[in-house]
């Protein structure tokens, strides 16, 4: 069972790494800068709540085989997920709107928030490769 909820774990950490190194990317290099935005403010919402869906699943899954840290840390991810998708999400496209209706002060919003959901992003990739290794042994 400890195997089951790793390869979630792995299955999340593939798609996240994924959409960040080749799908964002891509969409930057073959859409303009505001079209790109339109499709990642649709996509990003359902991103953050699979990720942090996957993340739970296994959490229960982990816990029930026995393998409580990696079970709590995949929680404590999912929780980060969850928390980007519900307060980041929402703060992020609210400045970018306002960025592109003129108001200066929104780049900084804008900034310390998407910066912020990247953090976000990156501690869930390195608690997904901790979770792995702790059930894997």
């Amino acid at each position: 069972m400890p195997e089951f909820a790793a390869l979630i774990a792995a299955a999340s950490l593939g798609g996240m790494l994924f959409f960040s190194a080749v799908v964002t990317p891509s969409l930057f290099g073959a859409l303009d800068e505001k079209a790109a935005g339109r499709v990642l403010r649709t996509v990003f919402p359902r991103y953050f709540l699979v990720h942090a869906a996957l993340a739970g699943v296994a959490a229960i899954i982990a816990v029930a085989a026995g393998q409580t840290s990696a079970g709590a840390l995949m929680a404590a991810g999912a929780a980060i997920l969850f928390a980007s998708r519900q307060i980041a999400v929402p703060i992020i496209n609210d400045a970018r709107d306002a960025m592109d209706a003129g108001d200066a002060a929104a780049k900084k919003t804008f900034g310390r928030w998407h910066g912020g959901s990247v953090i976000a992003n990156v501690i869930e990739m390195v608690i997904l490769v901790a979770s792995i290794r702790l059930l894997l042994g």
